[in-house]
């Protein structure tokens, strides 16, 4: 019988994120301006204020996030999608690979490698667990993420009993 389990984790904003929102919504703006009281393209000052103003709402766009966590027979996908239309993988493993999973604290990552790290929840996340998984032949996976109880238990299914029983119960 086949097993699938999917959640969705939606970004929350912080200061940080916010004020990079109204950051680049003001230099747009300035820019706009600019170019509006001191028409430098002559006939192309129109189409450059609209110009920028797309690129603004691109730009800040990027800012809504969400993960979508995906347990298929064993396999955990982990998508980040940004604004509802745009899909990354960022990381697919096997769920029997996993050789440490424990609740997360910054001090456990902290001697590992930034760029080897995949960080799919929310930072202040209290739920969130952190989870290594180890394939031959391939390099080692290191995710922090945030499961509810539904997806908890299907892990519980397949990652050995000795590593997760404690945390996915």
């Amino acid at each position: 019988m086949d097993t699938f389990f999917e959640q969705l984790v939606a970004i929350k904003k912080n200061l940080k994120t916010n004020l990079l929102f109204i950051a680049i919504w003001l230099f747009a703006i300035l820019i706009c301006t600019f170019l509006i009281l001191f028409p430098i393209l002559q006939g192309l000052t129109i189409l450059a204020v609209f110009g920028i103003g797309y690129g603004a709402f691109k730009l800040s766009s990027l800012l809504n996030v969400e993960y979508e966590y995906i347990i298929t027979n064993g396999i955990l996908d982990i998508d980040k999608i940004t604004n509802k239309n745009s899909r990354k993988r960022l990381l697919s493993l096997d769920l029997r690979t996993v050789t440490r999973l424990e609740k997360y604290t910054p001090a456990a990552v902290s001697n590992i490698n930034k760029k080897s790290l995949t960080f799919a929840c929310n930072e202040q996340d209290e739920n969130a667990l952190f989870l290594v998984a180890e394939a031959e032949g391939k390099s080692t996976s290191y995710l922090v993420f945030s499961p509810d109880e539904r997806l908890r238990s299907c892990m519980g299914k397949f990652v050995p009993k000795f590593i997760g029983n404690s945390i996915l119960k």
